[in-house]
């Protein structure tokens, strides 16, 4: 990631844990089940401990970090903290407690390492924006009404050859253009914002109305995806028990059958929403064009692909007059890219690939 990227989400970052109070949480609880270890026959201990945790789990649900976009969460992952936010650092002190309940010796040490963690990230977060804050690095933050899409390329799907990466980022924006032009009716050239060599990842720069469409076609083809990747894991999990090959043969078959009339429902779906403004004929293009492009997105997403989603927020301070006289279909936009973001999530790829669309492009037509 780069530095820009990475000064946002260490602000983000500090300002959850804010939010959530989570270091000083771990901090009273810890001391609490020290207290109950120490006096065992006092119930007062055992009922704090409970109201520490009780107000730690509140503030950790629907963390605003586990609707970040696949990059940040890959960031996270990066940065070792993964575990230390929202519904996942749940998790893990509820796992604590549940696995130790007749032991809480080994609960107090697990949970002591939960806060030095917690502490020690805090308190390097904050030297870190310090820092870049000193040296005048800038913060990747999206201005009003801009979308930014972003597209991470496994080096492994490129060979790592700048050649087949150039040839690959002419493809993404073929397939990425005809939503332009389902969107608003024309096709302008594709703005970069960001280029990342360290994932081989190119973030482009839209208006809401595109992002939106964009959205909801990627968020559709990871739900499509991840079903496939259930039955794919259903099953391996038949095969474990020993059910005979030759009885799941109809398995793939059925996966096979359900990802192209999908594709199609959702081309035809987009197509409903915002193809109104195209004339007749070139409704028809861009709707074959439209089904290409499903395809080749998610190709690629099931080749190990990340695509995501990020949108500046609706200003809070407008007032109720400013809030009426805002664009319907842009404040529209703006919520669908925020619901679709939070709900895609970066695969990766699992194994061999599930799916084999064909690519072929469609006749070249005459484009707005």
């Amino acid at each position: 990631m780069n530095t820009t990227k990475l000064h946002v989400i260490a602000k983000a970052l500090i300002a959850e844990l804010r939010r959530t109070n989570s270091v000083s949480l771990i901090q009273q609880a810890t001391q609490s089940l020290q207290n109950q270890i120490n006096q065992p026959q006092q119930p007062s201990h055992q009922q704090q401990l409970s109201n520490h945790l009780t107000k730690l789990y509140n503030s950790l649900d629907a963390s605003p970090v586990d609707g970040f976009s696949p990059a940040w969460r890959d960031a996270l992952e990066e940065l070792g903290v993964a575990d230390q936010f929202g519904s996942r650092l749940q998790e893990s002190v509820r796992d604590i407690f549940e696995k130790n309940q007749i032991t809480p010796q080994t609960a107090l040490q697990e949970l002591q390492e939960i806060q030095k963690d917690l502490s020690n990230t805090e308190s390097n977060l904050s030297g870190l924006v310090n820092g870049l804050e000193y040296f005048d690095v800038g913060e990747d933050v999206l201005t009003r009404n801009k979308c930014e899409v972003g597209v991470i390329v496994p080096r492994a799907y490129v060979d790592d050859n700048l050649r087949k990466f150039g040839s690959e980022l002419i493809e993404l924006e073929k397939l990425l253009l005809v939503f332009s032009e389902l969107a608003t009716g024309h096709r302008e050239p594709t703005s970069i914002r960001q280029i990342s060599s360290s994932e081989l990842s190119v973030f482009l720069d839209y208006i809401p109305e595109i992002g939106a469409c964009i959205a909801i076609a990627v968020e559709r083809i990871v739900a499509l995806y991840k079903q496939l990747l259930e039955i794919k894991k259903l099953k391996q999990d038949l095969i474990t028990q020993h059910v005979p090959e030759e009885k799941l043969s109809g398995i793939d078959e059925y996966a096979s059958s359900i990802v192209s009339p999908k594709l199609d429902e959702l081309a035809n779906e987009l197509m409903e929403k915002y193809g109104d403004h195209l004339d007749p004929a070139r409704k028809n293009e861009v709707s074959i064009e439209v089904r290409h492009s499903l395809s080749k997105l998610a190709n690629r997403i099931d080749r190990g692909f990340s695509i995501e989603l990020r949108v500046a927020p609706p200003d809070k301070n407008k007032n109720n007059n400013e809030v009426q006289n805002e664009n319907e279909g842009r404040s529209a936009a703006i919520q669908q890219i925020m619901k679709s973001a939070a709900n895609i999530q970066h695969l990766g790829q699992n194994g061999e690939p599930v799916l084999f669309l064909p690519e072929n492009d469609p006749p070249q037509d005459k484009q707005i």
